[in-house]
């Protein structure tokens, strides 16, 4: 549950993202992500964070955590300003967070591994703490998350704000994903990349947000274009909304709100500093389903 854990597993998704033209899938699981939130990035009344210049701390807050006492925990509920967690023993306990820092692109989620901060050497039942960090975001140990959730098949319908396709990948139906010969309608975003020029007819794959019910696609790529350098950038546009706490926020026309990690390249940190207001797309190396999605690159829309 160490920070270095954190940073080994998130190399190893972006080795494992598939690429467009890849056509297995998960099973389309509900999308947990907070990046689709339609309101501003939330501002938690602390300070602001200093920016920092690597990945392992880009989670971290303003307190100096260097005299305190830490525990390792993984995130069971939280309830208002009390959350309660696993220990590495096993047995259960409740802290008390309201004066804690929380970073609030981290929005705290069971299944999330964390490091929390007290004074003293070893935590009780409801003590206050000062500071509760991301070590392991559960996105990055749950099989949900190995791959975006999509749809293959040929294109029914299309227009500038819908897509319908009809499911052939041919693979076993899950719980909640895609089924062979059912066509399904996706909503179509401002922020929506197209790898190619979808038509009625043509074979594509379509990663989505949400369930299958209500669906946006978020990415579209035709199967003539799977083999094209193009395929392999994944982006997405909008108004870089502001940098805080070592997180950039994307805000869409729509209104929701996407969160990325520059992941200490001091580059795209200035970039974000400079460009803040301004329209942008971002590349980004894994799903945008994750609360916080790694950037890879800014450029500014003319």
């Amino acid at each position: 549950m160490k920070k270095i854990l954190y940073a080994a597993i998130l190399s190893a998704a972006v080795v494992s993202l598939a690429a467009c033209g890849s056509k297995s899938s998960d099973s389309g699981a509900k999308d947990n992500s907070a990046s689709t939130e339609t309101t501003e990035a939330s501002d938690n009344g602390q300070a602001d964070a200093a920016e920092t210049t690597s990945l392992d701390d880009s989670t971290d807050g303003p307190v100096d955590t260097t005299d305190l006492g830490s525990s390792d925990c993984t995130v069971q509920k939280l309830e208002g300003n009390n959350l309660t967690v696993e220990l590495d023993d096993g047995s259960s306990m409740t802290f008390d967070i309201s004066e804690a820092y929380v970073n609030p692109a981290w929005q705290l989620m069971t299944g999330d591994e964390v490091n929390v901060y007290f004074e003293g050497e070893e935590p009780t039942d409801g003590m206050k703490v000062l500071e509760v960090a991301m070590a392991v975001p559960y996105e990055y140990t749950s099989e949900s998350y190995d791959e975006d959730p999509q749809v293959y098949g040929e294109v029914t319908a299309v227009s500038a704000d819908s897509i319908s396709v009809v499911e052939n990948e041919g693979r076993e139906p899950e719980e909640g994903g895609p089924v062979d010969g059912t066509e399904y309608t996706f909503k179509r975003p401002s922020y929506e990349t197209v790898v190619g020029d979808p038509k009625v007819g043509d074979s594509v794959q379509v990663l989505y947000l949400g369930d299958l019910t209500n669906a946006i696609s978020y990415r579209i790529c035709t199967e003539a274009m799977m083999d094209d350098p193009k395929s392999d950038i994944y982006e997405i546009q909008g108004t870089l909304a502001q940098f805080k706490a070592g997180i950039i926020y994307l805000k869409t026309d729509e209104g929701d709100v996407f969160g990325f990690n520059p992941d200490g390249d001091e580059k795209l940190i200035a970039e974000a500093k400079k460009d803040v207001g301004k329209k942008v797309r971002i590349s980004y190396t894994d799903s945008l389903r994750m609360r916080v999605s790694s950037c890879d690159g800014i450029t500014v829309v003319e």
